[in-house]
């Protein structure tokens, strides 16, 4: 976390004071990239493992489970060259089934089917500092903000089934770089990070269930994504 602002913090002290160069009377055309739409999408890990407590079958599966994938849209507008605000949502789903699972218990192994089905929906506000490169060409952009976490999870065995739901307040931090491959289009490269914790669930038969602060469920995850944005530019003139 205190990486992930310092990155941020010095991106700002980074920018340079003027965009575009000129001499004498001469007068330079650069482009102004304020509005950017784009979406994304690639692999992402939940950080909280299973507890050992949990005996080695199931302690497996959980930790295979922390793996999948995160997609999302996202668009920002910048104030001026090197600061701007907007949003983001972003999807992550995982899920796993395993047939005839061997348990053992006592003398006795027992056999069940486990799946389960994971998926996080997050709505983030945000802050961006950008610099630009190569006379736009590159772009190092840095965001911080708050996030919401809609979660939720199915769970079936050959026993039970489940589905646990709910929602929790968070963290959200990305830095990427992207490399401007047409007049309106780049393509970057992003990784963000989301710190945050479900402290209360709703169960699928509407009951609620509130945890104690040592059971809280970490949903903290980083994604590494690749993203497509398509700028809305205009022209503009440096005049001495």
């Amino acid at each position: 976390m205190r990486i992930t602002l310092f990155l941020f913090i010095l991106l700002m002290a980074l920018c340079p004071k003027t965009n575009g160069q000129f001499s004498g009377n001469n007068i330079k055309a650069t482009t102004d990239n304020r509005l950017w739409i784009g979406v994304s999408f690639g692999p992402s890990l939940l950080l909280e493992k299973a507890p050992d407590s949990l005996v080695p079958e199931i302690q497996d599966f959980f930790n295979k489970l922390r793996s999948g994938w995160a997609s999302g849209f996202e668009t920002q507008y910048f104030i001026n060259s090197y600061f701007g605000v907007g949003a983001k949502y972003s999807r992550f789903n995982t899920k796993l089934a395993v047939d005839s699972m061997a348990i053992q218990f006592l003398t006795n192994t027992l056999y069940i089917n486990v799946s389960s089905n994971m998926r996080m929906h997050t709505v983030a506000p945000l802050v961006y500092g950008k610099v630009p490169l190569l006379n736009n060409k590159i772009s190092i952009i840095g965001s911080i903000g708050s996030s919401w976490l809609f979660y939720r999870n199915i769970g079936q065995s050959s026993i039970d089934s489940a589905t646990i739901k709910g929602s929790s307040p968070g963290l959200s931090t990305s830095l990427s770089v992207g490399y401007q491959i047409f007049p309106n289009v780049n393509l970057g490269l992003q990784g963000t990070y989301i710190r945050a914790f479900l402290k209360e669930y709703t169960q699928d038969n509407g009951s609620q269930v509130k945890l104690e602060e040592q059971d809280y469920q970490n949903l903290s995850r980083i994604d590494l994504s690749l993203g497509l944005f398509y700028t809305f530019w205009r022209r503009k003139d440096n005049q001495p």
